[in-house]
């Protein structure tokens, strides 16, 4: 049995706007993953438009190109609805709802993992695996419904938003598969620090490793949101612009 030991506290909700990144190469998923697996990052040897077109077929291409504008973006209404104020506000809310109950799911999951340990000592990392598969699917459950939701308001907000909604619904369902598909591998990247650990330290292992576990969801959550947090930007700007 290991040895206790004291997670960090969950998160409080965040009220402030995070920033969205500009590279998600060096998100802290990334990195937290490349320093548990002790790999290096690669720098990135193309522009991120380049790196885009390897993932795009020619069907998402063609929808990527519907929607958008015929003209130039600037040749879009601005103008903004009487509610755009409280639909900023709206949107706000459930970015924080959204982040508290994932935030809780995560730190629930770390506790029940560690008073599960003397029943799991013989199971390997097939539990923790099945706990992160399930984090990730409350996760992407969650965070697309804010998605959609933030998307509406935006479409409610000003015909130059509405187009902004348009593009994101198309991206979201042209890079959904990669991003599940890269997201289902992290687990997998987890074991390898699961049996290093264990080696490694023969008292208190497992409590590191569900500690570590928690701050890589916590890590992912995080990338999961900036697309979202991105529209949310765009709204609070054209809000900010025209009071």
């Amino acid at each position: 049995m290991s040895a206790p030991v004291s997670l960090p506290p969950a998160a409080a909700p965040k009220t402030a706007m995070p920033a969205v990144r500009a590279n998600f190469a060096s998100s802290r998923l990334v990195r937290l993953l490349s320093a548990a697996t002790a790999r290096e990052q690669d720098a990135p040897r193309q522009d991120f438009a380049e790196r885009l077109a390897q993932w795009l077929s020619a069907v998402d291409t063609v929808r990527l190109h519907a929607a958008l504008p015929p003209g130039p973006v600037g040749a879009i209404p601005t103008t903004l609805s009487a509610g755009a104020k409280a639909l900023r506000e709206r949107t706000d809310a459930e970015l924080a709802q959204v982040r508290a109950a994932l935030t809780q799911g995560i730190a629930a999951q770390a506790a029940q993992a560690l008073r599960d340990a003397p029943h799991e000592a013989d199971a390997g990392h097939a539990p923790h695996r099945k706990r992160h598969l399930d984090q990730q699917g409350q996760m992407a459950q969650k965070v697309a419904a804010l998605r959609a939701s933030v998307r509406q308001a935006l479409s409610q907000a000003s015909p130059r938003l509405r187009q902004l909604a348009a593009l994101d619904a198309v991206l979201e369902q042209t890079l959904g598969g990669r991003e599940h598909k890269l997201m289902a591998a992290v687990p997998l990247l987890l074991e390898k620090r699961f049996e290093q650990l264990k080696r490694a330290q023969p008292e208190g292992w497992h409590g590191a490793y569900v500690g570590e576990m928690q701050e890589m969801l916590h890590a992912e959550l995080d990338l999961r949101l900036q697309p979202v947090i991105g529209l949310m930007h765009a709204l609070r700007s054209e809000v900010e612009k025209h009071p």
